[in-house]
């Protein structure tokens, strides 16, 4: 016990930060690995998320070329303009998502700015992924 109060004692405070701060899933240097995240999540690889809006399984290209399986909102009515990005994080025995604003401010991973995306399904009127089934 004596030992893990001295380690305690030592442990800075941005230890104890990085210990209980979310476990983003990526980091992958191929992105067959970010799709294959999905195969673990029981859900269609396109949603209906509103009026115009679809939730879009996707894979994200950072500025690093690091792959992150995501979800991301697009918006149908405006030829698939991007409403928002959520990277996936692992909670105890389950999946959630976290809003790519948080994952900057909280977690500074900038390097994931500016990114490339795909989604795994093509969306009908999606001007924004021209280079479809590649990254834009």
């Amino acid at each position: 016990m004596y030992s893990e109060e001295k380690n305690n004692e030592n442990a800075s405070p941005n230890s104890s930060m990085e210990e209980n701060a979310p476990k983003v899933i990526g980091f992958y240097k191929r992105q067959a690995w970010a799709v294959k995240v999905f195969d673990k999540i029981d859900q269609d690889h396109i949603v209906e998320d509103g009026e115009h809006v679809v939730l879009a399984s996707s894979v994200i290209q950072s500025s690093n070329d690091l792959f992150f399986p995501a979800f991301i909102r697009i918006n149908t009515k405006e030829n698939g303009k991007v409403a928002g990005a959520y990277l996936i994080i692992e909670e105890d025995d389950s999946f959630q998502l976290l809003p790519l604003e948080r994952a900057l401010e909280e977690l500074q991973m900038n390097d994931l700015v500016p990114f490339k995306y795909r989604t795994l399904e093509k969306i009908e009127g999606d001007e924004y992924q021209t280079n479809w089934p590649e990254f834009s």
